[in-house]
């Protein structure tokens, strides 16, 4: 019989983006604007259970973010030169900076989808 798994994929990723617990959806993930909290003040979840455990998907969003602004700025051509340089440098501490909370919402959401809550059981999340 195959293992069933309550929350899907969409749901832990749409819990994450709106900022709330992977496992309650209710509380909120953030203490302030970027400070992860220790755990769900609703449900109790940890949400880092093992330091490091979302770091991978912050890399790796952060280089595909960045690749975006490479490619941006060999086709966009500006008349000069150093206004195009500042509006990428502007673009980059934007886009990078302005959505690292929900990129680590959305690290810890999978990380909640793939791992489970912890418990020990060895079950799928929401089984």
């Amino acid at each position: 019989m195959p293992v069933r798994r309550s929350l899907s994929l969409f749901q832990a990723l749409s819990r994450g983006l709106h900022l709330r617990c992977p496992r309650c959806g209710e509380g909120r993930l953030f203490a302030s604007w970027n400070h992860l909290a220790e755990t769900c003040p609703v449900c109790g979840l940890e949400f880092e259970r093992r330091l490091g455990d979302t770091w991978f998907f912050m890399y790796m969003s952060t280089a595909g973010l960045s690749g975006v602004l490479v490619v941006a700025m060999f086709l966009i051509r500006p008349r000069v030169v150093w206004v195009g340089q500042v509006i990428v440098c502007v673009a980059a501490v934007a886009i990078i900076g302005l959505s690292l909370p929900y990129r680590k919402g959305i690290a810890v959401a999978l990380d909640y989808w793939i791992e489970g809550d912890g418990s020990g059981d060895g079950a799928a999340p929401g089984v």
